[in-house]
């Protein structure tokens, strides 16, 4: 009585807590990049053919063999012309963007026999101008009539005389492509530019008339994986990996010393009692769709943290609402949870926009629903990868029960009410979601973290010990999991099949005891429920659960298969006691 007494003011107390770190989220500084130009140089090389910048680590390289190649770079006070003296020396003042010129050029470029006057210009923009819906960066039109902008890392804009250059023809160049034409549409934008294309640089011309052309060769600094600054990228995810194992190390040390003296704490630190030795109890055959659905949360991680880099193209057109994170500009799907947790930037979005973000959200929610958190979410997929770990070395988990999930409930509440209105209030939900130190750091972005790494660290501590924890509260899936009745995934019960062995409910890694106690209604679908299959998949009756799509079933629990499993974990028992026992002689 005592104990329930304490837990729940705790909870409360946590709970605001939360809610007061979030706002203040910004000030827990866990990891800090350099977000600005210091620490590189800009280095000249005469002696290269042609007009363009590369990239060499922290040199950026402006390749030219024109001996009256100038420099210029934006920066807080506007645009400065580049001098021998701050080549070496660029600071938290240039704002990473810069074009080199050369004097004006005569070449026949259209093949017609009379030479045009040539404007030749070579642009660079660093990884940090390309965050998430960026400002795009523009230069003196009196210096540069003609620019090339890249914005949210997919698009190209193309700027004339301070104007967008709208329903023009230009030629695009790149070396992975070859040459072809491209018409800009009303606001100045080509949009079925391949971003592989533009990664690996640009040429663009465009003609003004028949005698003037311009033409840029247009740079991003890309990430390039398997390199040293890929390396450096995922330097705060290796701290956090550290972090974890040492606090895993820590909780195995302390829950041996309280096992040890205090029997009644046991009973939770221990687990429940009912499980098997690898803290499951026995499964059926992993053929099937346990493995399909490893496979689907495999192949789902690499998609949307290396997908537009791999594949070469990125669907705006689609969002899914996925804790995976929408900074990273290179995954291959949109992420509609950047917008719910920013509901303040629906006011600066188009019409069109609003329609892509709202429609893909609803589809998601009635097609999918919280099958996204068993199957596509990386968050997910990076829990269950330490619940195996924790499972192969044989370390027993932890076991909730009823009441604790019962006292997490207000935290829950507390990280949606946190998700959804912190935009109002001042703040950044991104400074707190753990999700932000995983895709972006495996996409080779640099990105400072705030209370995020800590609360990733948390994470994986948790998700070692108690399988999905972090799903227990997570504020995205939750609200998912609010419209589980229109989802066209749904998970059902035969009441008359169930023998109330309680397989279901010790399974299921979200603690939803309604499957095993419900005696009347098919549908056992609820909120909390992600659809991981792991409830039928422990379930020894014939058709007692089964998982339907449309109404139609496509995974039922079988007697038949679980007992095959039995089986074979009894025959891999009396191995490993055949094998002690051999050992001891």
């Amino acid at each position: 009585m005592k104990l329930k007494k304490l837990f729940t003011p705790t909870i409360i107390i946590l709970s605001v807590l939360l809610c007061v770190l979030a706002y203040f989220a910004y000030a827990f500084e866990f990891f800090t990049f350099s977000t600005d130009a210091s620490g590189y140089t800009i280095v000249e090389n005469n002696e290269s053919d042609g007009f363009y910048f590369t990239y060499s680590n922290n040199d950026i390289i402006l390749n030219s063999d024109n001996a009256n190649t100038r420099i210029y770079a934006l920066t807080v006070d506007g645009v400065a012309e580049m001098t021998q003296a701050n080549l070496s020396a660029l600071n938290e003042n240039y704002l990473g963007s810069f074009i080199a010129t050369i004097p004006e050029q005569t070449s026949d470029l259209n093949q017609d026999g009379n030479k045009e006057t040539l404007y030749s210009y070579a642009k660079t923009d660093m990884e940090f101008t390309q965050g998430y819906r960026p400002a795009a960066p523009e230069f003196d039109n009196q210096l540069m009539p003609f620019e090339v902008i890249f914005t949210d890392r997919t698009t190209i804009s193309l700027i004339f005389n301070g104007e967008v250059l709208a329903n023009q023809t230009v030629t695009v160049y790149s070396e992975r492509s070859g040459q072809a034409e491209y018409t800009s549409n009303e606001a100045g934008e080509i949009t079925d530019l391949p971003i592989l294309d533009i990664r690996s640089g640009i040429l663009v011309t465009y003609f003004e008339n028949d005698t003037t052309v311009y033409q840029m060769h247009y740079q991003v600094e890309d990430n390039t994986l398997l390199t040293s600054r890929y390396i450096s990228a995922l330097s705060p995810f290796f701290l956090i990996l550290t972090l974890s194992v040492l606090g895993i190390i820590l909780c195995l040390i302390l829950r041996r010393r309280i096992l040890l003296k205090d029997p009644i704490m046991s009973r939770f630190l221990a687990g429940n009692r009912k499980v098997g030795t690898n803290g499951l109890l026995k499964s059926q055959n992993r053929f099937g769709f346990m493995n399909i659905r490893w496979l689907i949360m495999i192949s789902s991680f690499f998609l949307l943290v290396f997908g537009g880099k791999l594949l070469g193209t990125w669907y705006q057109n689609l969002e899914i609402p996925i804790f995976s994170c929408p900074i990273n500009q290179d995954q291959l799907i949109g992420s509609s949870c950047y917008t719910l947790s920013h509901l303040n930037t629906l006011f600066d979005m188009t019409w069109t926009e609003i329609l892509i973000f709202v429609g893909s959200f609803l589809a998601s929610l009635i097609i999918l629903g919280r099958v996204i958190c068993g199957f596509l979410c990386p968050m997910g997929f990076i829990q269950d990868i330490y619940d195996w770990i924790r499972r192969k070395l044989k370390i027993q988990g932890l076991f909730f029960d009823e009441k604790i999930y019962q006292r997490i409930t207000p935290i829950k509440w507390g990280m949606l009410l946190i998700f959804l209105v912190l935009c109002f209030v001042g703040g950044n939900f991104c400074d707190i979601c753990p999700a932000i130190t995983l895709s972006p750091a495996f996409a080779g972005f640099k990105l400072s973290l705030y209370l995020s790494g800590f609360m990733m660290v948390f994470v994986l501590i948790t998700g070692f010990f108690k399988r999905r924890f972090f799903c227990t509260i997570c504020p995205l899936g939750y609200l998912m999991g609010l419209f589980h009745k229109i989802s066209l995934f749904k998970l059902k019960k035969d009441c008359q099949a169930c023998t109330e062995c309680g397989a279901c409910y010790e399974a299921c890694p979200m603690g939803i005891k309604s499957i095993y106690t419900e005696r009347k209604k098919k549908d056992v679908t609820s909120s909390d429920c992600i659809m991981c299959g792991a409830c039928v998949d422990k379930c020894p009756e014939n058709n007692a659960l089964y998982m339907t799509f449309c109404g139609i079933p496509f995974y039922r629990a079988s007697r038949k298969t679980f007992m095959s499993g039995y089986q074979k974990n009894e025959r891999k028992l009396k191995r490993q006691i055949k094998k002690r026992n051999k050992h001891d002689k």
